[in-house]
């Protein structure tokens, strides 16, 4: 078999296909009716040896349905690269990838620039939807800038000591950039955000799928936008939140492993929300420590979960280990429900601070509302259930029905 930059292509006759020719220009086929000949490689765009000098010069040659391949070979020094390089997908339905992020490397070296500038073609074409995969960034400013391209694809792609956000997803006057799907996307030791959703692209639906995040200088996820999901992964050592999310309904973190966040701040939280209405944390670990030391005087993370000024959220069947000032603290929060039987605690008290008071309402556990005087107190639908503490001394189990309280008053065995 004849490869090329380490492609091979098996043509319908059983053959090998591959490229010939060098230099910084496009490498040479022979079409496939020549026997004689090698088979085209199917519109793939070769960076690096034997192929294209640059990213640049490949995705101007490429047409609708071609991959321009990053080989190891490449080095963006050494072919003159510009950046950032920017892929429009306006103009073109293309596929940016490596072989395998490890070996497939867009080193920035110590410019400012962004690397990646990727543009979509917005609400006018919902099926055009950007693509790359299998990547390392490596320095530059921001890794990738994101901007009206919604549904979306990012698979496989490391970033490594970026001045800035690895990811940053912004506005643009033709459309928002909402859907977006994020595959095993790694950000370590960047300078800013690990991934970072602006307001202003309406962000909504953003899913973030066994994602890992660490030690980067700002937070490991930043939420902007409702329905937003970060679904396994894991977010450790940043020196801002963990995970973040502010002005954003129904947000869900499942199945993460959270710790040592917040390693910059003067109170150090993992997770914060603010404004997250239908908030669900579930199925997560965290843990408090700081195993490499904190610009803070606390020993360890002083809370898992943070959350102000939100309604109906659920947090539940998390483990949570060595917290200074406990697991869940809510600020102005109604319908709080923390399944406080759900969670296992070591060294960690469940509630940072009385989730009955600092002006909650109905804090809850498994749906019931926790023990607390409801005279003042309305349901939030028929048979809505609470347990009541009168300052009268009556004491029980209390429903919401036909307007008002019904108490079964606690017999003492």
């Amino acid at each position: 078999m004849k490869v090329a930059g380490g492609i091979g292509v098996v043509g319908s006759a059983g053959c090998a296909a591959a490229t010939d020719g060098g230099g910084t220009g496009p490498s040479q086929t022979k079409g496939a009716t020549d026997p004689s000949g090698d088979y085209d490689i199917g519109g793939r765009r070769l960076v690096g040896a034997d192929g294209y000098g640059t990213i640049a010069e490949a995705w101007a040659d490429a047409d609708d349905g071609d991959t321009v391949y990053v080989h190891s070979s490449y080095d963006a020094a050494e072919a003159g690269e510009s950046f950032p390089i920017e892929l429009d997908c306006r103009e073109k339905q293309v596929t940016l990838c490596g072989g395998h992020p490890s070996a497939s490397v867009i080193d920035a070296g110590e410019t400012d620039e962004t690397v990646l500038e990727v543009v979509g073609a917005g609400s006018g074409d919902y099926q055009n939807n950007p693509l790359v995969k299998d990547l390392t960034i490596v320095g530059g400013g921001i890794g990738l800038r994101l901007r009206a391209a919604p549904f979306a694809s990012f698979e496989n792609l490391t970033f490594y000591r970026t001045a800035g956000h690895a990811v940053l997803v912004e506005g643009h006057p033709d459309s928002g950039t909402f859907g977006t799907n994020w595959y095993n996307v790694q950000a370590w030791n960047c300078g800013g955000d690990g991934i970072r959703t602006d307001r202003s692209a309406a962000p909504h639906g953003t899913t973030l799928w066994g994602c890992r995040f660490t030690a980067n200088r700002g937070a490991g996820v930043r939420f902007r936008g409702a329905a937003c999901k970060m679904v396994g992964g894991t977010s450790q050592l940043n020196y801002d939140y963990g995970v973040e999310t502010r002005g954003g309904d129904a947000t869900l973190v499942s199945g993460a492993y959270v710790e040592g966040n917040a390693r910059g701040n003067d109170f150090p939280v993992e997770v914060y929300a603010k404004r997250a209405d239908g908030l669900t944390v579930e199925n997560s670990y965290f843990h408090g420590i700081n195993p490499r030391g904190a610009e803070h005087d606390y020993d360890r993370v002083q809370r898992a979960v943070n959350v102000h000024d939100s309604e109906k959220l659920t947090v539940r069947d998390c483990v949570a280990r060595r917290y200074g000032d406990g697991f869940v603290a809510t600020f102005g929060c109604v319908d709080a429900d923390v399944y406080a039987a759900s969670h296992h605690l070591e060294e960690t008290e469940l509630f940072a601070r009385d989730p009955t008071r600092n002006g909650n309402a109905r804090a809850r556990s498994h749906g019931v509302i926790l023990p607390t005087d409801l005279t003042a107190v309305d349901g939030a639908c028929e048979y809505d259930r609470g347990y009541h503490v009168g300052d009268d001394g009556v004491e029980g189990h209390a429903i919401w029905r036909n307007g008002g309280w019904k108490v079964s008053e606690t017999v003492s065995l």
